[in-house]
C-alpha cells in the first residue's frame, strides 16, 4: 500500500511540475492529443517530436509545427526552409515566434475587447471562424467554430485571411493567416493553446487540429509529399544552418547561431549565480586596486591658465611677429623673406620715397644718388634678385595644386645668417655715405 501511494505521489507531482504546452504533458495544458491525432493522420514513422531541431537534416518535403516557442528562431534559415519548399505552421502567441513573424511583416493585434461570439461570456475565450471574405481558405474547409484563450490578433495586408475574430461594434480582427513563401507554405495563428489536450474536446478545435497537419503535409500539386513533421514547442534548441555545407561555411553558421542563443539566454535569464559572483568579485578587486594605484600618487601643481604668460608668439605687433619669425620651427625661407622686406624698406626710406620701387628701379635710383659703390650697388641687385626667387618659389610651394614648380634649395641657418650680415652691411655702407654728405663744409 505505502508503495502504491508512493507511486501516486510521484506520478501526481511530475503531472505538476508538467510545464505548459509540454508536448509529453497528459494534464489539461499538455499537447500529448495533438501528438496522438498527428500520428494518427500520417503515421508514427514520419512523426518527429525533438527538443533540438537540426536545422541541415531538413528535407524540402519535410514540415515544422512549431508551438510556442521561447527561444529566437532564426527567420533566415526557416525562410530559406520554406523557399526550397518546406512548410512551417507557428502556433504563438506571447513567445519568440514575433521575430518571424515581423521577418514576414506580420504584426501582432490584440484581439476585440467585446468579441461578437465568446464562451462563457469571456472575451479571453473568444470565437473565431474561417474568414469568408474572398470565399474561405481551404486550410479550414471543415472548420466551423474554433475556441481561443487569450489569444493574439495578427495583421498582414498581403496574406491570406483563414481565422476571424467577430467584434462587437468593433473591427474584425484575423485570428490566422497564410501564404506562399517559394515553394513553400507558412500558417501563423496567434493562439499556442488552441491545440492543448483541454482545448481539443471542442469540435472545432479538434478539426483545425486535423486541418493544419493536412495542410503541412499534403501533396503539392506537381509533386507527391512524404516528408517528416516534426513538431518542437518551448524552449527547444536550433543547431545547423538550412542547406549549409559541413565545412568553413557551416561551421561559421553554427558559430553565429551559438553567440546569437547565448546573447538571448543571457538577455532573457540573465547570468548564471555563479558567473555573476564571479563578476562582481572581479570588479570589485579591480576597484580596490584602481584605488590604491591612485591613493597614494602625488600630481604636480598646475598653475591656472588665466595667471600663465602669454607667449610672445601668440602677443601680436612687432615682438609677436619676431618671436613667430625667429621661432625653432620657422621656415628659413620666412626668414629670408623679412631681410627682403627689411632691405627694400629701408633703402626707399633712405631714399625718401613713400612707396617701394621694383628692384631694378631701386638699384638704379641708389646709384644715381650715390649712397652705394659700383661694386655694392651689383652686391645690392644680386641679392634682391636671389631673394625674389626664394620669394616666388615659397609662395608656389604654398599654393595648392601647382605642379611643375622648381623646389626651393635647402635652406641653412649659415645661409640666413650670411645673409642678414650682407643686408647690415649694405645698410650700413647707405649710413656712411649719408653721414659723410651731412659732415662735408658747404
Amino acid at each position: 500500500m505505502a508503495s502504491c501511494a508512493a507511486l501516486v505521489l510521484t506520478a501526481c507531482e511530475r503531472s505538476a511540475a508538467a510545464a505548459p504546452l509540454d508536448p509529453q504533458g497528459q494534464d489539461w495544458e499538455g499537447l500529448t492529443q495533438l501528438l496522438a491525432i498527428v500520428r494518427a493522420e500520417i503515421g508514427q514513422e514520419r512523426v518527429v517530436l525533438t527538443s533540438k531541431l537540426d536545422l541541415r537534416s531538413l528535407d524540402r518535403a519535410d514540415a515544422l509545427v512549431i508551438v510556442h516557442p521561447t527561444r529566437r528562431l532564426d527567420a533566415e534559415d526557416l525562410s530559406a526552409f520554406m523557399h526550397a519548399g518546406g512548410r512551417v505552421v507557428l502556433l504563438d502567441d506571447y513567445g519568440t515566434g514575433d521575430g518571424l513573424l515581423a521577418y514576414f511583416g506580420i504584426l501582432r493585434v490584440p484581439l476585440p475587447r467585446q468579441p461578437a461570439a465568446m464562451l462563457r461570456g469571456n472575451p479571453a475565450l473568444a470565437i473565431a471562424e474561417p474568414d469568408l471574405t474572398s470565399g474561405g481558405h481551404p486550410a479550414v474547409r471543415d472548420v466551423s467554430h474554433v475556441v481561443t484563450n487569450h489569444a493574439t490578433g495578427l495583421a498582414h495586408p498581403g496574406l491570406s485571411r483563414v481565422l476571424v475574430v467577430h467584434g462587437d461594434g468593433e473591427p474584425d480582427v484575423l485570428l490566422a493567416v497564410a501564404g506562399i513563401v517559394g515553394q513553400g507554405r507558412l500558417l501563423a495563428i496567434g493562439d499556442a493553446s488552441i491545440a492543448m489536450n483541454a482545448m481539443l474536446r471542442y469540435p472545432g478545435n479538434r478539426a483545425l487540429t486535423l486541418a493544419l497537419i493536412r495542410y503541412a503535409t499534403e501533396s503539392d500539386v506537381w509533386s507527391s509529399r512524404g516528408g517528416k513533421l516534426y513538431v518542437v514547442a518551448n524552449d527547444f534548441d536550433t543547431t545547423g544552418s538550412f542547406g549549409a555545407s559541413t565545412g568553413l561555411a557551416g561551421a561559421a553558421d553554427e558559430a553565429r547561431r551559438t553567440v546569437v542563443q547565448t546573447l538571448d539566454a543571457l538577455r532573457r535569464d540573465g547570468l548564471p549565480p555563479l558567473v555573476a559572483y564571479l563578476a562582481a568579485i572581479a570588479v570589485g578587486l579591480g576597484v580596490l586596486f584602481w584605488a590604491s594605484t591612485r591613493a597614494g600618487k602625488t600630481h604636480r601643481p598646475s598653475v591656472p591658465r588665466f595667471v600663465r604668460p602669454v607667449p610672445i608668439a601668440a602677443q601680436g605687433g612687432v615682438a609677436g611677429h619676431a618671436a613667430t619669425v625667429g621661432a625653432l620651427g620657422a621656415p628659413r625661407a620666412a626668414v629670408m623673406l623679412e631681410l627682403k622686406s627689411a632691405l627694400e624698406e629701408q633703402l626707399a626710406t633712405r631714399l625718401g620715397l613713400e612707396r617701394t620701387p621694383t628692384h631694378d628701379d631701386l638699384v638704379a635710383r641708389t646709384r644715381a644718388a650715390g649712397l652705394l659703390g659700383e661694386d655694392d650697388a651689383r652686391g645690392l641687385a644680386s641679392l634682391l634678385a636671389s631673394l625674389a626667387e626664394i620669394e616666388t618659389m615659397h609662395v608656389a610651394r604654398r599654393q595648392r595644386g601647382q605642379r611643375g614648380q622648381r623646389p626651393i634649395g635647402r635652406l641653412r641657418d649659415a645661409d640666413v645668417v650670411a645673409v642678414a650680415e650682407r643686408v647690415r652691411g649694405l645698410l650700413e655702407a647707405v649710413d656712411t655715405r649719408l653721414r659723410d654728405r651731412v659732415t662735408l663744409p658747404p
